[in-house]
């Protein structure tokens, strides 16, 4: 496989996993139904962590049902879209912190080095050359997710947020390839979310 052909399946799988995550988040409409919803699919993600399957299918559909569940239980505690760009601050922040010298790395290190291949239970993968890849983390899904769920629920447009969201983690995407690491993807939605406040009726920046 090229570079060119693994970037566009990247950047596909990156967006395609972004939008399944808020498609089926958007399927659970009563508060009563997404608590169900969201503790019945996290623990099929925890089954995941568990058995740790090797079929690269079964990993993706369980990281998407982790992080449909995530964005369940995380959406509804975001009531104006500024909480959401704080969220996607602080998440951003974190993301940055884990990956430039805390868990992320260690993660990213271990699974380099081939001592642990924990990190491809924790994102969606891809086979190539017979082996899975990962592409984009459980955590960049569930969190963009959530606040895409919730800036829809707050009646904004669906097409920029849609948009933006998908372009700030292709944004992330392209500098992790071109610089050939692993890159924080929630920094770049923090940016996003912000301009999406400032973007959003006056109406809906005050409640």
């Amino acid at each position: 496989m090229s570079y060119f052909q693994f970037s566009a399946l990247a950047a596909g799988v990156t967006a395609a996993g972004f939008a399944a995550v808020v498609w089926l988040a958007h399927l659970a409409r009563t508060i009563r139904r997404r608590r169900l919803a969201a503790f019945g699919l996290l623990a099929v993600y925890a089954a995941l962590l568990v058995f740790r399957p090797v079929a690269w299918p079964v990993i993706d559909l369980a990281v998407l049902a982790g992080a449909v569940g995530g964005a369940l239980l995380l959406e509804g505690g975001m009531t104006t879209p500024a909480s959401i760009a704080v969220f996607l601050t602080v998440a951003g922040l974190v993301d940055f912190v884990s990956m430039s010298g805390g868990l992320s790395r260690v993660l990213v290190q271990h699974y380099a080095n081939g001592t642990s291949n924990l990190l491809l239970y924790l994102t969606l993968v891809m086979p190539i050359r017979g082996h899975a890849v990962p592409i984009i983390g459980v955590s960049d899904l569930f969190i963009s997710g959530s606040a895409a769920t919730a800036l829809l629920r707050l009646k904004l447009r669906p097409a920029p947020v849609i948009g933006a969201m998908i372009g700030g983690l292709l944004s992330a995407v392209a500098c992790g390839l071109i610089w050939r690491t692993a890159i924080p993807a929630l920094p770049f939605l923090a940016v996003v979310g912000w301009m999406l406040v400032w973007r959003s009726p006056q109406r809906l920046r005050a409640h």
